[in-house]
């Protein structure tokens, strides 16, 4: 039974949070780095109690669930590194000139205030309590309230009693990180229209987070609400590629629209080709594929109803027919994978046809003529990946398909398929709408950090009461944009 966090509980852990903020504003960015790092310490301590919690209650293989731990630690190193050496400060400094008018003029980020952060299902470690945002979030200087997936309850207390051991061993606030939970939409409501709430991170589904970003701009104050929503990241294959490559593309495809029983924000749930002789091997191949395909539990009951609900409406629509399906028959709460077939016309006139199914489901759509795949790419919403399968001739043919998809998505990808989201500053992992609330940022990759910071700018004030960041002596010993020029060094007056 998952306990509801009653108001005033809540109440009283945000108040604990604005007064930590206190605290964290006045910290380092080498503090925080320094925090960041031994919680990275604690988790990895962490012994089989968080892998064989987390397995009893997602159904994720062991080998996946170590694999992601490492990711996460690595995302807590990987942040406090890039916080550590000043990036996301951006520390800006304008020394007085004769012919200035305002002074001396200095300029940083600062964070924004508590932030809530929403736990993901599809990631008890990676994009949840312990996650990236949780991670970024105080790595920007922000203390956090994380709202617990209910689908993972006891995984999520392992990390939060780790994260709060580490926050009392440091001597810091304890109302820099604290957990609620509950089932109804109540708690999460209530979080997002706090007063003294200042930013929401959330991973899942696009009716809950279009809900908490709504609820966020009906406030008496705004605030952002960093939503990753639905996404069926297409795939649109090139006539050229075929000839040599349409059994392995077949794979290939197979393999990332079923890895995780389909359970990846990032799965392909869309192949778009012209018909044709190349695209008639791909679907032969891609049908033995997916056949093959042995049915995997799913994280739980209400994923697997959702799944086979969106699958049986998609599969039922008028002019689809079914490719293939798993000749395994599928057990309790698995899921069984599944690919369709429609025209392009169907598919441009059928907007049902382009809502994420989350599961391992797919669409094949096969285009009459160039200018239906134009008009795919016209009327697509924005997605978190777009994947080009082509050669370099094709990519030269379709320029104009290429650059309308510029349009489209967060991650374009030539060639390859898009499951597996890699933690480097490069990686682009957000979208147009509705794929995320807000396009200009990233929820993996150490440039999260930047979701949760705003500007400060210092006027004529004496340095002993700059932060460290913007004083003269430069101890933090970072890169400053000073008077237009990078400056690593001291400034001396």
């Amino acid at each position: 039974m998952i306990e509801e966090t009653s108001k005033e509980t809540i109440d009283r852990k945000i108040q604990k949070a604005t007064e930590a903020y206190q605290f964290l504003k006045n910290s380092t960015i080498k503090e925080r780095a320094a925090l960041m790092n031994a919680i990275a310490d604690k988790i990895e301590s962490l012994g089989d109690e968080l892998l064989e919690t987390a397995h009893a209650e997602t159904s994720l293989p062991m080998t996946r669930l170590a694999g992601e731990k490492a990711r996460t630690i690595g995302q807590w190193r990987g942040y406090a590194k890039a916080v550590a050496i000043g990036i996301y400060t951006e520390p800006r400094i304008d020394l007085p000139q004769p012919d200035k008018q305002k002074g001396d003029l200095r300029k940083y980020n600062i964070g924004l205030g508590p932030v809530v952060v929403f736990g993901a299902s599809n990631f008890p470690f990676a994009f949840s309590t312990a996650g990236g945002d949780t991670a970024s979030a105080i790595g920007a200087g922000n203390p956090v309230i994380v709202k617990v997936h209910p689908a993972h309850p006891k995984t999520s207390q392992i990390m939060a009693e780790a994260i709060t051991e580490v926050i009392k061993e440091q001597e810091w606030p304890e109302g820099i990180f604290s957990d609620i939970t509950g089932i109804s939409n109540d708690v999460g409501a209530y979080l997002t229209q706090h007063k003294d709430i200042k930013a929401v991170a959330f991973t899942g589904s696009f009716a809950g987070g279009k809900a908490l970003f709504d609820l966020a701009n009906q406030r008496e104050e705004p605030i952002p609400v960093f939503a990753e929503m639905g996404s069926i990241n297409p795939v649109f294959a090139f006539q050229s590629v075929f000839q040599n490559r349409a059994e392995e593309l077949a794979k290939e495809y197979a393999a990332s629209l079923t890895l995780g029983a389909g359970q990846f924000c990032t799965n392909p749930g869309v192949f778009i080709a012209l018909k044709g002789e190349g695209l008639n091997r791909f679907v032969n191949a891609l049908k033995k594929e997916i056949q093959g395909i042995t049915p995997a539990n799913m994280l739980h009951k209400g994923i697997f109803e959702n799944f086979e609900k969106h699958k049986r409406t998609a599969s039922t629509q008028p002019e689809v027919h079914l490719i293939a399906e798993s000749h395994t028959e599928a057990q309790e709460w698995q899921g069984r994978a599944s690919v369709i077939q429609t025209s392009g016309r169907n598919f441009i006139k059928n907007h049902l046809l382009s809502e994420e199914v989350f599961g391992p489901f797919g669409i094949v759509v096969e285009c009459e003529s160039h200018e239906e795949i134009i008009q795919i790419a016209q009327q697509l919403k924005g997605q978190l990946t777009i994947t080009v399968a082509a050669t370099v001739e094709d990519a030269r043919e379709n320029s104009d398909v290429i650059n309308l998809l510029k349009d489209k998505c967060g991650r374009l990808l030539f060639n390859g398929m898009p499951t597996g989201v890699e933690v480097v500053y490069a990686m682009q992992h957000g979208g147009p709408f509705p794929s995320t609330t807000d396009t200009r940022f990233t929820s993996v990759g150490p440039d999260a950090v930047k979701r949760f910071v705003r500007p400060i700018s210092f006027q004529n004030w004496p340095d002993e009461f700059l932060p460290e960041e913007l004083k003269n002596e430069n101890s933090l010993q970072i890169n400053r944009i000073v008077d237009g020029k990078i400056h690593s060094g001291p400034i001396k007056l």
